[in-house]
Formats: C-alpha cells, structure tokens, sequence
C-alpha cells in the first residue's frame, strides 16, 4: 500500500528493468494460504512470473502457537524454502531465497491496544528459529525483528496504526532498514527526494492494477 521497499529496489537498480509481485495474502501462513479454489499453488504462481527471486515474510502468524508450536514452524520453514530451491521458477535455475523475520509489536502506551510484552516474547523465539534454519539451508536472513525494534524507539510518534500494522512513515523507514540489510556494502543511487517520489507513485499505480488483479475481493464469481 505504500510501495516503499519496491522504490528503493527500483531506484537503487534502475537498469535491471525489476519485475516485483507481491504473491501474499493477509494471514499468510507457510502451511495455510486461503485463496479461492482454483486460485492456484505458491509455486504455480512462481513458475508464472519466472521468479528469480523470492522474498519470503514469515513467522508473525505462527507465532502465536507460542514456544510449542517452534519446532513445527522450524520444520515447515525449512521444507518450504527447501521446496522452492528444489524447483525452476524461471526454467533455468533454483531462486534465490531471502527469509525475513516478523516486526516487533509496538508498544503504543494506548489502552485500547496490549503492551505487546507477551507477544514479543513469542515473536523474538520465532524470529530467532528463521535465523537458524536461514543458517542451516545458506540462505540470507533479514532481523526485522530486531530492526523494528530500534525504530520504534527511536520514533517521535508511532510507526504503527494498532502496534503490528506499519503507518506510511513507518513502511518507509522499514523499507529503508531492508535495503541496507540487503546491501550493507553498497551505496544506493543518489536519491533526490522529488525523483523518488515520482517513482513511488508509479510504483503504488502498478500496485493498485496488480491488487486488483491479483486479490479479487470475490474471487469465486470473477
């Protein structure tokens, strides 16, 4: 909704002619995706966009079954990635897997919303079990955990709108921790701010077509 992460890899590339799709639904798990029936498989729509690339977030959801639910998730965390570079999604070679941890909870001080003690406790375990299977399988893993955390404290105001779903604000600053995880010895382009701008907006056009296509509110009829 606010483009920022596909800007910053466009700008910092603006050569390559990048194709970026966002293939998740809200909820996502890595055992249980809704779509429509015959919607299709992960990997169909993989194969569709000849992936050569994919970024995985997961772990917020499955949380919640709390340190019990670890070992499963670290299971199916690794027979997911080791799914994906067992196939060729652009018909020449396995992609390339980037594993990102769930964001922190926000501690908003609202009454209307938890602490988000409780919850952190949970998403600090899973974020850490992403680390050792990233290890495991030699792929690279991005702490948003641990960057999410910094950024709130750092924050004059909030960055999140319920202490789990990012402001614009908040998605910029993410974004920005993202490519310097993905980069750390390479400066990006100049970015001039207007020039960015423009480029967001035809980012968040994309998307808006993208979404339309892609997550049909009534799938079943269109």
């Amino acid at each position: 909704f606010d483009g920022w992460l596909e800007t910053l890899l466009q700008s910092r590339f603006p050569a390559h002619e990048l194709v970026i799709r966002n293939l998740g639904f809200s909820g996502d798990e890595l055992t249980l995706r809704l779509r429509s029936e015959g919607f299709g498989s992960p990997d169909d729509h993989l194969s569709t966009h000849k992936a050569d690339v994919v970024f995985a977030f997961f772990g917020f959801n499955e949380s919640f079954a709390g340190p019990q639910g670890l070992e499963k998730f670290k299971k199916d965390l690794e027979a997911t990635a080791q799914g994906m570079l067992g196939k060729q999604y652009n018909g020449k070679s396995p992609p390339r897997i980037v594993l990102f941890s769930p964001i922190a909870q926000e501690d908003l001080k609202d009454p209307n919303f938890s602490d988000g003690v409780e919850n952190n406790k949970n998403i600090g375990l899973y974020a850490e079990a992403m680390a050792e299977v990233a290890k495991k399988l030699g792929v690279p893993f991005v702490d948003l955990f641990t960057a999410s955390r910094e950024l709130y404290a750092g924050a004059p105001r909030p960055l999140t709108i319920n202490g789990i779903h990012l402001t614009e604000r908040g998605n910029e600053l993410l974004a920005r921790a993202i490519d310097g995880a993905l980069f750390p010895d390479e400066p990006g382009a100049k970015r001039e701010p207007q020039a960015l701008e423009k480029l967001r907006s035809a980012v968040l056009d994309k998307c808006f077509y993208w979404y339309q296509r892609y997550r049909v509110v009534d799938g079943y009829n269109v």
